[in-house]
């Protein structure tokens, strides 16, 4: 294959890449659109707590990325400066969104262990050490991503030089993180929930697993297209994809969290609680701890036999 051949794949790839990555955002779209009165009822009342400010950051700032993406991937007869400067944008604003996604899921491992603190401390050191060595790596990789002036003016932005087991090296720790979280959990229901039958734990478990199934096969995926494809223009087909989608089921399974809570509370005690136990164990509503006289007058069990543990942790 000539010079000029590559140029048309790579074109060519570069512009079904775009495609799949508009569709990517028409789809977190019409999420919103769909959970946005969700949202209001379910997450607008409630205290400010860590899980919040990652639900209100990541429901928002993917349209920021969206617009990132476009930037880079649209736009036509852009110089090399240009084309380095979006990409470097739109690769540092997507692996902030995972690093923040990725931030949910551990809160969540964390609740689920009923506010264990030797689990907290492991997956601190855990979260820090994979997400650190990812962005060091993502830094590596765009140094190594070079723009080239084609003899065919009006050409997107693909990249004529990269070093792209850099970028599967970053999709591989994420992909770590990701198991490590579900094994956590696996661990954690093997160990204090197996004899337990309760809703709450249901919802935790099965949102889990659906998380890290869809998570891992996008990450698998995103390394061997990365690794495997012909063209620069196809080793990013789905780093758009796997960006978008984590965003929505990182914020559904909040708000399906949070909804739980609220049928639980409403068949128990006829109301919706903005603080106390419900909203200190839907860690989706409040991460901080409560105050301890809102706890005596809000007697709500947390799956049986978690109740003194969450109601001490939380």
């Amino acid at each position: 294959m000539d010079a000029l051949d590559k140029l048309i794949h790579g074109y060519e790839d570069t512009k079904n890449t775009q495609y799949l990555g508009l569709s990517g955002h028409a789809l977190v779209l019409a999420d919103f659109l769909e959970t946005f009165p969700d949202e209001v009822r379910l997450m607008w009342p409630t205290p400010l707590s860590l899980p919040k400010v990652l639900f209100f950051t990541l429901r928002y700032y993917v349209f920021v990325n969206s617009i990132f993406a476009v930037a880079y991937g649209i736009p036509t007869g852009m110089s090399p400066k240009q084309c380095s400067d979006a990409f470097m944008r739109i690769s540092y604003s997507s692996i902030l969104i995972m690093i923040a996604s990725e931030a949910i899921l551990s809160v969540r491992v964390y609740a689920f262990s009923g506010g264990n603190k030797k689990l907290l401390a492991f997956l601190i050191v855990q979260y820090v050490a994979i997400h650190a060595s990812a962005f060091a790596l993502l830094c590596k990789f765009t140094e190594t991503v070079h723009f080239a002036e084609y003899p065919i003016k009006n050409l997107p932005c693909f990249p004529a030089e990269a070093k792209n087991i850099l970028l599967s090296g970053v999709y591989a720790l994420l992909l770590g993180s990701v198991i490590i979280a579900m094994l956590s959990m696996v661990y954690i229901a093997v160990r204090k929930h197996r004899n337990l039958n309760s809703g709450l734990i249901i919802v935790f478990y099965q949102d889990g697993i659906f998380y890290f199934i869809c998570l891992s096969a996008l990450a698998s995926a995103n390394i061997i297209v990365n690794l495997a494809a012909p063209s620069a223009g196809m080793k990013f087909l789905l780093v758009q994809a796997e960006v978008n989608i984590q965003v929505i089921l990182s914020t559904r399974m909040l708000l399906h969290l949070r909804s739980w809570a609220e049928e639980n509370q409403w068949r128990s005690h006829g109301s919706i609680p903005t603080s106390g136990a419900v909203a200190a164990l839907d860690y989706s509503a409040r991460l901080a701890r409560r105050d301890q006289q809102t706890v005596s007058t809000l007697d709500l069990q947390f799956a049986g036999r978690l109740t003194e543990t969450v109601e001490s942790e939380y």
